[in-house]
């Protein structure tokens, strides 16, 4: 692929996967279009971008706003004249029991994750279209296998997964390649922020129950998946085949594996915020 003749839509891109891709993208000489809410942050990762050799130009986007999303797609046309490919890796991340969760929390979590990849793909699709691009959603594995203290942030994944499947299948006689990249526990700023049952970040950084990999492994995964238009990428691959005997088995052998696992890496007590009981709850999008 001629990255050099690529122009890129990077959602989340202040942080974690988002800016490790730009920063991956500029050495290959891409013309990017940043998108995250942090001004600071996003000029940091542009500066990073433009000294290896790429083009980047910024566009301060919450994208739980459909409209700031709409403008991030414009910058891009505005900036370059086209846009290739779009790839939404902005994200926030949960884990708790569902019991103990609020509906303001839940909801929170689907606004970021799932509307947070469904509109900026609505707005970009007529460029990607015409160009014969990709689109690309960075998921989980907890969107491929329910897996316990996962439920919302799972479900959030399971939803961009569905949406990403069936447009695969919808846009492929165009010749538009549609993506989804699924990795396990990422090396990023997310971890740091992972929010408890009220929203907010757990006090303490909480303990994965698998093994977490390096940020460019991802990287490597999404730059394999766009340059040789795969449909899904995980990481790890070896995933791939016990998802299946999984689905053979009858589901049984992964969900005691998965209860084992996850018991392994206990969350702490939960305790509720003292503002929780008013009705407020937080937890701001994050950069992956």
């Amino acid at each position: 692929m001629d990255w050099k003749n690529q122009v890129i839509l990077i959602t989340g891109a202040s942080s974690g996967i988002g800016a490790a891709l730009a920063r991956r993208l500029g050495t290959l000489g891409a013309s990017l279009v940043l998108a995250a809410r942090s001004e600071a942050r996003l000029r940091a990762v542009a500066d990073e971008v433009e000294r290896v050799g790429g083009k980047a130009r910024i566009a301060i986007t919450d994208v739980t706003d459909e409209a700031q999303c709409r403008r991030a797609v414009e910058t891009a046309i505005a900036a370059f004249g086209r846009l290739d490919i779009l790839v939404c890796s902005a994200g926030v991340s949960m884990r708790g029991q569902f019991a103990d969760t609020s509906l303001e929390a839940i909801e929170r979590v689907m606004r970021v994750n799932f509307f947070g990849t469904l509109y900026p793909t609505h707005f970009a699709l007529p460029h990607i279209r015409a160009r014969r691009g990709s689109l690309v959603a960075i998921s989980s594995l907890v969107g491929k296998r329910g897996t316990p203290t996962y439920s919302v942030y799972g479900a959030s994944k399971f939803a961009v997964q569905g949406l990403y499947e069936a447009l695969r299948v919808e846009l492929a006689p165009e010749g538009v390649h549609v993506g989804i990249v699924s990795p396990g526990h990422v090396d990023t700023p997310l971890r740091e922020q992972v929010l408890a049952p009220d929203g907010k970040p757990w006090p303490t950084p909480i303990q994965a129950p698998f093994r977490v990999w390096p940020v460019e492994m991802v990287v490597d995964k999404i730059v394999q998946l766009i340059a040789r238009r795969w449909p899904e990428a995980l990481l790890p691959a070896f995933v791939r085949p016990l998802l299946a005997v999984d689905d053979i088995v009858g589901t049984w052998l992964g969900d005691r594996f998965l209860r084992r696992r996850v018991a392994g890496a206990p969350l702490p007590p939960f305790e509720p915020h003292a503002d929780e009981a008013s009705g407020s709850s937080g937890g701001e999008p994050s950069a992956r």
